[in-house]
């Protein structure tokens, strides 16, 4: 039984990985800031092969981490697995963000997953460990009204990929987990309008694919992996030709 610490546990994406890694015999320590939701999936999973151990913590308080991480290691040892999929998004035209919107994603999707991290890393390095992180296409190819989010997930990309040079020969392990859009509660946040929610619908992921593929991901670690496929060839098209991507694309990237 492995135990895997991960971020965003309450809905979404955190919540059908949990649900899956439990039924697989897991210990899932499931952080988020839902209490509610997270004892109800405690109580429902239950019966079930694995644990699942409910713990309210809100990411973007990073100054709360070390000391949350600690106690979590005090009661329940050190995790094989850290899965930080906790994030949140406001889109709209950058005079449009308040000084709340941008600091709540920064806040939460870069110094959340930062700070859990570092707080972690002896941990992960004694057990040669397992680090994930859900980034998104948008950390590769920025689209209007998504200026800061793109950014945060940039920014967690670079992370990834640097702390993956800086522990190399520990044992631990780094991936990310790139996807395109997802239909979770995410959207209904990111634009209240609903009308991104409506221009991606075709081609919005489920989140039970992709909490299949993050356990396939800690069954058989990769370096890095996307969501559909196909955004990997966008993505390797755009380093190459951006010019050319984004002319080709204009319209697409502007129907948030």
């Amino acid at each position: 039984m492995k135990t895997i610490i991960l971020t965003g546990a309450s809905s979404g994406i955190g919540r059908k990985t949990a649900e899956k890694l439990v039924q697989n015999g897991e210990k899932v320590i499931g952080i988020g800031r839902n209490t509610q939701k997270l004892q109800a999936a405690a109580a429902e999973w239950k019966d079930w092969p694995g644990e699942f151990v409910a713990w309210t913590m809100d990411v973007k308080e990073a100054a709360n981490a070390a000391e949350e991480m600690k106690k979590i290691t005090d009661m329940h040892g050190s995790p094989d697995v850290l899965i930080n999929n906790a994030g949140t998004g406001k889109f709209g035209e950058l005079e449009q963000l308040s000084l709340s919107d941008w600091e709540q994603m920064i806040d939460t999707n870069v110094k959340g997953n930062i700070a859990i991290t570092q707080a972690l890393l002896p941990d992960l390095k004694q057990m040669a460990g397992h680090i994930v992180f859900t980034g998104s296409t948008a950390g590769i190819i920025g689209t209007p009204k998504a200026t800061v989010y793109a950014a945060s997930k940039r920014a967690v990309l670079g992370f990834a990929e640097a702390l993956r040079l800086e522990t190399a020969g520990t044992g631990v392990r780094i991936s990310v987990l790139n996807t395109g859009p997802v239909k979770t509660e995410f959207h209904d946040r990111a634009d209240p309008s609903g009308r991104y929610k409506r221009s991606v619908e075709q081609i919005a992921l489920s989140p039970e694919k992709v909490a299949e593929k993050l356990v396939k991901l800690l069954e058989q670690p990769k370096r890095t992996v996307f969501m559909p496929r196909w955004m990997k060839v966008l993505s390797m098209l755009y380093q190459l030709w951006p010019s050319a991507v984004e002319k080709i694309g204009r319209r697409q990237f502007h129907r948030k």
